[in-house]
């Protein structure tokens, strides 16, 4: 489990803490106390904070880090909120359809009814008319008494079943063209929903890259001016201390030898510095070879 002290100010332990090693650890339990409490991006990260000194202290809450989670948290709620509307809308067409099936099927049902009113209407009208004509249709259910009883029962019978057809036709037609437009509706709605989505993807992935390149260079500049990447030190700055080390090395080397030039022997406290015991006199090889080394560091040939 990350351990971090609660109640304890990592950043200014950090301006003021100038041993490298004891830095490093205290920006890893900061980085601890960000995580755990959910501090990301309302205080400066860890990239500002690793350059922090006692009299330097430039804020910075950016990072890649804290940056794509914002990023990623905007596009969720928006495409939340896109699927909620996509789900919606498709409830409205299931809506719809099963109103508009309805309505057909009612349709249908009072023309079923409608054509059997007519179909009744037509055998009483030919009863009727048969018997104007001083014929008999005979029963309704026994065969017909005439040749004109029986045309005219053949007439009404092919009427009816062809009203009866055409209310069906007109019924699976119009269930048919609903079901469609239901479709077309749907395809269309999914086609925007999944291209806003893919959009909208292709945005998020350009903005968490546009926030890593920026937090990036945000971190080189801070590490161009303070020599630190990270809290860990860039190549220029330990260039700089190498450069630093070997000039001071070189004055020292350089006093000394001035000293064992003035003294005509090496003092106690130079014997190290120049690499011969402590007394050795000018006259000795190894000043000629001590003085040749300071000549040839001058020159910039090294040590």
């Amino acid at each position: 489990m990350a351990t971090y002290q609660k109640d304890f100010d990592y950043s200014e332990a950090i301006a003021n803490e100038s041993d490298e090693g004891k830095r490093q650890q205290l920006l890893v339990e900061r980085q601890n106390k960000i995580d755990a409490e959910g501090l990301a991006g309302k205080v400066a990260g860890n990239d500002a904070v690793s350059t922090w000194t006692s009299g330097y202290r430039p804020y910075s809450a950016s990072s890649t880090k804290s940056g794509g989670l914002t990023v990623s948290a905007l596009y969720d709620a928006a495409e939340q909120s896109r699927l909620s509307q996509f789900e919606a809308a498709r409830r409205r067409i299931a809506r719809q359809l099963k109103s508009n099936l309805s309505s057909i099927d009612n349709d249908y049902t009072a023309g079923m009814t409608q054509t059997d009113i007519n179909a009744r209407k037509s055998v009483i009208g030919n009863e009727e008319k048969m018997a104007a004509l001083g014929l008999n249709m005979g029963s309704r259910y026994s065969d017909a008494t005439s040749g004109a009883a029986e045309t005219s029962r053949i007439a009404v019978d092919n009427q009816y079943r062809s009203d009866l057809n055409t209310l069906g036709t007109a019924r699976l037609s119009a269930r048919a063209a609903a079901q469609q437009s239901a479709d077309d509706q749907l395809d269309s709605l999914s086609g925007s929903y999944y291209a806003a989505s893919s959009d909208a993807a292709l945005q998020q992935a350009q903005a968490a890259l546009q926030q890593y390149n920026a937090d990036r260079d945000y971190s080189l500049s801070v590490a161009g001016l303070s020599g630190f990447l990270n809290g860990t030190p860039t190549l220029a700055y330990r260039q700089y201390q190498t450069d630093q080390t070997t000039a001071q090395t070189q004055a020292a080397y350089e006093q000394a030898v001035n000293r064992w030039k003035t003294y005509g022997y090496v003092v106690q406290g130079d014997a190290d510095i120049l690499g011969v015991p402590s007394g050795t006199p000018t006259a000795d090889v190894r000043y000629k070879n001590a003085t040749l080394s300071l000549q040839r560091w001058k020159a910039g040939y090294g040590y």
